[in-house]
């Protein structure tokens, strides 16, 4: 958060975008509620920048829009629901004004620009969220899907009737648009992935569309060749996101001329995602050039299991090891191994011979004691019974 608002500072910003997803559950804890306020207090630069903040599909809109009367204020407009009308402020020429609403539809004077921004800001746009929108129920997952996406284009398209042709017009929303890349910490819109707009859905008026949800930040482009942004998730959240660098999404726009940039936060811990195929020496290596407050998934190939003892320590003195699968080698010769004479083996060791050919790897003493006990069921039972 301190990143984000020396960034803003350093930028000379004059709007600010939260794209949804302020919090992860809709009844958050009151140390995230109070991190929120004073974060987006101090982005505000006392009613001198521009923030606006839409709900996303973790928020609870009228959790996120309990503060707006305070936060009006500031120059702060927060959206909870699809086709609510934003309230109209003005504190002064030397502020933030929203001299214009309408459904999902704000246009705000901002002290330091010549022009004018107005945002077609669609929170999260739900089945439910839009019961105004969608007016009947939709059973067919066909129909589903393209009447949604026609429903959200009409109403993008009738928003932005309203634009200014000489000011500076952007979308703001949190959805699935088709074409963008997921990872496996954001949860899903909807059930199935029905809801999912058509980029060219995003009307060409706009000079920019920028989009939550997403985790991984990327480029879209819809009609016009408007460009359509997913800023991406401030912190990596999964270890599918390991190594990614995150950011925020720098936006100078120019009537419809609109360059962006990516500026890297530097807060957070990294999560990293090895494969060490040297075994435990160059896992020890490793670990000891790791930053300590890295959080870090681990594969490393053995030809033996490491002693209880010793991964119990390594985990100790790495607490950022949060998980260490092992593999092992093909056992030397083992693709060789034969059934000749093998039944005259103890069970014991034909089952270590099957699983040494089976799997290449050493056969772990619980699956031998599970084996037996399986076995020794299986002697015991009466004759014809399985």
């Amino acid at each position: 958060m301190d990143d984000l608002c020396r960034i803003a500072d350093d930028e000379a910003v004059d709007a600010v975008i939260v794209a949804g997803d302020v919090f992860d559950a809709y009844n958050p804890p009151a140390e995230s509620e109070g991190l929120f306020y004073r974060t987006m207090t101090r982005l505000s630069d006392g009613g001198h920048r521009a923030v606006v903040v839409i709900a996303g599909n973790h928020d609870s809109p009228d959790r996120l829009i309990a503060s707006d009367p305070y936060a009006r204020a500031l120059g702060i407009t927060t959206i909870g629901y699809p086709k609510d009308i934003p309230a109209r402020y003005d504190a002064g020429s030397d502020r933030v004004a929203c001299v214009e609403s309408a459904p999902s539809f704000i246009r705000l004077r901002l002290p330091r620009a010549i022009r004018p921004l107005t945002i077609l800001a669609l929170p999260y746009p739900s089945e439910s969220r839009l019961r105004e929108l969608l007016t009947e129920e939709i059973d067919d997952e066909v129909r589903a899907t393209i009447d949604y996406n026609q429903r959200v284009r009409a109403f993008l398209d009738d928003g932005a009737a309203r634009f200014d042709p000489g000011g500076v017009n952007i979308v703001a929303s949190h959805l699935f648009a088709a074409g963008g890349t997921e990872c496996d910490s954001e949860r899903p819109i909807q059930v199935g992935g029905l809801y999912t707009v058509d980029p060219a859905s995003f009307p060409a008026e706009a000079a920019y569309v920028a989009l939550g949800h997403l985790h991984r930040e990327q480029m879209l482009h819809g009609r016009g060749d408007v460009p359509i942004c997913y800023s991406g998730s401030i912190l990596q959240y999964s270890f599918s996101e390991a190594e990614q660098s995150k950011g925020v999404v720098i936006v100078e726009i120019d009537g419809s001329d609109a360059r962006r940039r990516v500026v890297p936060l530097g807060g957070g811990r990294m999560l990293r995602q090895w494969t060490i195929e040297g075994g435990l020496p160059e896992l020890e290596r490793r670990l000891a050039a790791v930053a300590p407050g890295d959080w870090l998934s681990v594969t490393v190939m053995l030809d033996d299991p490491p002693s209880p003892d010793y991964m119990g320590n390594l985990r100790k003195a790495h607490p950022g090891l949060l998980v260490c699968n092992s593999r092992y080698r093909m056992v030397p010769g083992a693709e060789e191994i034969s059934f000749a004479g093998i039944e005259e083996l103890p069970l014991e060791d034909q089952f270590r011979r099957f699983v040494a050919m089976r799997f290449g790897e050493p056969c772990s003493e619980a699956a031998l004691k599970l084996f037996l006990e399986f076995a020794g069921s299986s002697d015991d039972a009466a004759p014809g019974e399985p």
